[in-house]
């Protein structure tokens, strides 16, 4: 992933100006159509979802109603039967197996349920257990689960009241293996009012189908279930709506949202019944679009298309075309000293790139002279340091006294000696670079005043003062010894009595100081300020060091002299952090 993003970023800077805008718009307008496209039906969809999901729940209602509508009309078909004198008597006449009576009771079972649809089966039963039946199709019994007093419990308590349960609890199967809707209520006797027998009207599953008939489309599927989970009523999409998951609450709503399509799930438990009605729409990608709205967008895209179009060419007349001339003029220019040229456009803004960038070469030339200068003078700072040091007299003396230690037959000190005078050279020279560490420096320093002591061993004693954490930090290099040489030769030395010279490094105010203090003659307010002067004998290597240092930070502020005259001498040097 990394890898082809840097490929495209490397493809995209590789073009022209040209056909980055080319780029850049072909991009703005496929972006502002996709974001115009998804934004809009962003909102049509999520208003159509939510116009689907207010009214699902009054849909849900609207069906349960339905469906007690038509238990309303079977509770009114039981009644006629369960009042019929011909009825009556064969629940009531001690003679149950009477063939008269049979057949009263039957026809009148059957002409009154021909007047309704979806019936199944009619059974009356006598207290007795014996019963009577009519119907459509072949059902069978259980009459052991019939007169089990458990499932007779509910029946009862209802006191006249029907009952609706899924093939009767157990008690009825049909020979074709769809279930039935048993519709169950018990017989009283009108004189008594004591039980008599029990009414069971079996109908098919078309009563349920019948209460969402008027509701069903190609995108919108309902079912059944009963009160165990079961299907009771379903169409092909009978494997979605298996994998919905029923829960306790008497409405329930969910939706599966993908960017073409979404699926909205509903269902809802029916009072008074062991039914829950179910419920599956899918919203199409072309529902969320009438025509009028697909051709509001053809239209806005259109003029979209055709503003981008007009503003491309606008831009590539009057900006590409005047900024390719001049970068093609830009690219003509070699390196080193630039030189300013005529270059004729027509757009006042390319004319001003122009001229400000023909200011701009002609200030790079003057900064270019002004740099050389600076490094001139940082190179001619170093070689006289240099050339002060590799001078044969510091030298000669330092030879004169290593030879003296000879003839003392000092072997160890004259070893000693010259050890120190050879890493003293070698650090001295830092193999031509031109940094090296505060560590290093002070090494080179405590080296030279290491040298030093062999001739002025009772004029000074050396100290420092060093914040071991600065030590690593990278300074231009031989700005500390010539110091101390000044501290030596121009301070301590000259007092006539021995001295300290002593080297601190420190850090204050996000400032690194290096400071150089000696104990000798000092100077007074005059003497400070003509130290700088360029013909002051008194400041050897002190001037140069300090140009060196305000060249290379770029910065004045880099130096501060304190002193008393007759009692110390403090360079300070300020470096920035």
């Amino acid at each position: 992933m990394k890898h082809l993003k840097e490929k495209i970023k490397t493809w995209f800077y590789s073009k022209t100006l040209k056909q980055k805008l080319r780029f850049l718009f072909i991009t703005l307008a496929v972006s502002y159509i996709t974001i115009f496209f998804l934004i809009y039906s962003f909102f049509i969809k999520r208003n159509m979802i939510d116009y689907v999901k207010d009214n699902n729940y009054h849909s849900m209602i609207s069906i349960g109603n339905n469906l007690n509508t038509e238990f309303g009309a079977v509770s009114t078909m039981s009644q006629l039967i369960m009042t019929d004198p011909a009825v009556v008597d064969y629940l009531k006449s001690d003679r149950s197996n009477s063939p008269r009576l049979l057949q009263n009771a039957m026809m009148t079972m059957y002409d009154i349920g021909n007047t309704f649809n979806y019936v199944s089966s009619i059974y009356v039963f006598r207290m007795d257990k014996n019963y009577v039946n009519v119907g459509r199709e072949v059902t069978y019994i259980n009459r052991n689960i019939i007169y089990d007093p458990k499932w007779q419990e509910e029946i009862i308590e209802k006191a006249g009241l029907y009952a609706i349960r899924v093939n009767g609890d157990g008690a009825f199967k049909a020979k074709s293996g769809k279930p039935v809707i048993s519709f169950i209520r018990l017989i009283n006797d009108l004189d008594t009012q004591k039980p008599i027998g029990l009414i069971v009207i079996n109908l098919t599953t078309d009563i349920l189908r019948n209460s969402f008939k008027d509701m069903t489309s190609q995108d919108r599927h309902f079912c059944y279930y009963d009160d165990q989970g079961n299907i009771l009523l379903g169409d092909e999409r009978v494997k979605e709506f298996q994998e919905m998951e029923i829960g306790q609450n008497e409405f329930e709503q969910v939706s599966e949202e993908g960017f073409f399509y979404t699926k909205i799930l509903s269902r809802f438990h029916i009072p008074d019944t062991p039914f829950t009605i179910a419920k599956i729409e899918h919203l199409s990608f072309k529902k969320y679009f009438s025509s009028q709205a697909i051709m509001v967008i053809t239209i806005i895209i259109a003029l979209t298309i055709v503003c981008l179009i007009i503003i491309g060419i606008f831009i590539s007349v009057y900006v590409a075309n005047p900024l390719e001339k001049l970068i093609q003029y830009m690219d003509s220019l070699k390196l080193g000293w630039q030189r300013k040229e005529s270059l004729r456009l027509s757009n006042n803004d390319a004319v001003y790139l122009k001229n400000v960038h023909n200011y701009k070469l002609i200030e790079i030339n003057r900064l270019i002279d002004e740099l050389l200068e600076k490094e001139k003078a940082m190179q001619k700072a170093e070689l006289e340091v240099l050339r002060e040091q590799i001078n044969p007299h510091f030298l000669y003396n330092t030879l004169g006294t290593i030879a003296d230690l000879a003839l003392q037959n000092s072997a160890d000190e004259v070893y000693d000696a010259i050890e120190t005078l050879g890493n003293f050279y070698r650090r001295f020279l830092s193999k031509g670079s031109k940094e090296i560490t505060i560590r290093e420096e002070v090494a080179i320093v405590r080296d030279y005043l290491k040298l030093q002591k062999l001739r002025y061993e009772d004029v000074f004693e050396d100290e420092y003062d060093l914040q071991e954490d600065l030590l690593d930090i990278k300074i231009p290099k031989l700005i500390l010894q010539p110091l101390v040489e000044n501290s030596l030769y121009h301070g301590v030395r000259l007092k006539g009595e021995k001295g300290i010279i002593r080297v601190s490094v420190y850090e204050k105010d996000q400032r690194l100081h290096i400071v150089v203090y000696d104990s000798g003659v000092g100077m007074n307010p005059e003497q400070i300020q003509s130290l700088m002067n360029e013909n002051n004998n008194k400041s050897f290597g002190l001037k140069g060091t300090i140009e060196r240092i305000r060249y290379y930070y770029d910065m004045d502020d880099v130096f501060e002299i304190r002193s008393k005259e007759g009692e110390y001498c403090e360079v300070d040097i300020k470096i920035p952090l």
